[in-house]
């Protein structure tokens, strides 16, 4: 059979449907064969890994076939030791099977630092300088010393401890400073609505300690802040000796409306000053902790025969006003016709 023949043989195109047949099968195979090995079409979520222990982790994972590394621990005083602080990719991510899942746990063993040296140093120093070795002040004390708010010794629980020394992250570090010459007087402050830690740094910060701490709701303790303190300076200051303790109440911001329950402490009602004289005006406005402002009098009337006839903040049932907050008042004489008439006479 010639070549010209045999090309357009009926054999020839047999053999080429069969080849094109092979080769498409063969392809289809590959596809498949890889569709199995990805899993195509069918991605894992990944687990909720926060918050468990390592080993619970584990299983967890393995369960779902993926795989894991920890690439970092943290120290946290106020997490589990041992248990999964952050995961990447997040909970919920869809990922394919053997996909690694990168861990950072809590470490087991706190870090380490060398103990500052805050001899001779002012509180306020003393306070940065812990603070940027990631320890914080517990109490402070104080005895005669010339140099008032200094220094004098540093301590880990009764005994001093030496600067260089190791000592954990998070540690509270009691200072002894010195009282100086005179009195030694320290302003509450108001720490009503902060929380523990912020509380306790206000304290601080102002030469006291914390006192007795006592939970509102004995079983919750979460998302916690001062409810009540004592004492209390929010209605006129209060002074105490240097080194002295105020004592805690604590709530818990999830069972309590902070929000509420600030807006009442720290503000009044505007009170409805029409028609009272000044004296009357000082005796309302000093009762619910608030300042006379601006004082207006129409055509220099004498402060004895004048009423007010307008006010700002303006009178109203729905509005509160801060605590220290001012009022300004417009007087003009009294006259018969009612009080409103009083009023558009005097603005008009």
């Amino acid at each position: 059979m010639s070549v010209r023949n045999y090309i357009f043989s009926k054999t020839l195109l047999k053999q080429l449907v069969l080849a094109a047949s092979l080769t498409v099968a063969i392809i289809w195979g590959a596809l498949k064969l890889l569709d199995l090995y990805t899993l195509h079409g069918r991605g894992i979520d990944v687990p909720q890994l926060e918050g468990l222990q390592l080993e619970e982790a584990q299983d967890l994972l393995l369960a779902h076939n993926l795989r894991y590394v920890i690439n970092d621990s943290i120290f946290d005083t106020n997490r589990e030791k041992g248990s999964i602080a952050m995961q990447n990719p997040e909970a919920g991510t869809e990922v394919k099977r053997n996909r690694t899942i990168y861990l950072t746990t809590i470490a087991v063993l706190p870090e380490m630092v060398p103990m500052p040296d805050l001899t001779d140093l002012s509180r306020r120093q003393a306070m940065a300088l812990l603070e940027t070795h990631g320890l914080t002040v517990g109490r402070i004390e104080y005895k005669p010393d010339i140099a008032r708010n200094v220094v004098l010794e540093q301590k880990y629980q009764d005994g001093i401890i030496e600067a260089g020394a190791p000592i954990a992250v998070g540690t509270r570090i009691n200072l002894v400073l010195g009282e100086g010459v005179g009195d030694n007087i320290a302003l509450v402050p108001f720490v009503i609505g902060m929380e523990p830690e912020e509380a306790a740094r206000t304290l601080i910060s102002a030469s006291l300690n914390v006192g007795e701490e006592t939970h509102f709701d004995e079983d919750e303790k979460k998302e916690l802040r001062v409810y009540r303190q004592s004492p209390d300076p929010l209605n006129e200051p209060v002074y105490l000796q240097a080194g002295s303790t105020v004592d805690l109440v604590y709530r818990s911001a999830d069972l309590f409306d902070f929000e509420a329950y600030m807006e009442k402490l720290l503000t009044v009602p505007v009170p409805n000053l029409i028609g009272m004289s000044p004296d009357e005006v000082k005796i309302t406005l000093e009762a619910m902790d608030l300042v006379i402002g601006d004082e207006t009098f129409k055509e220099d009337i004498h402060p004895d025969y004048a009423i007010v006839v307008r006010q700002e903040p303006a009178y109203d049932e729905e509005e509160r006003i801060n605590k220290g907050g001012r009022v300004n008042i417009w007087y003009a004489p009294p006259v018969e016709d009612s009080e409103s008439e009083t009023q558009n006479r005097y603005t008009e």
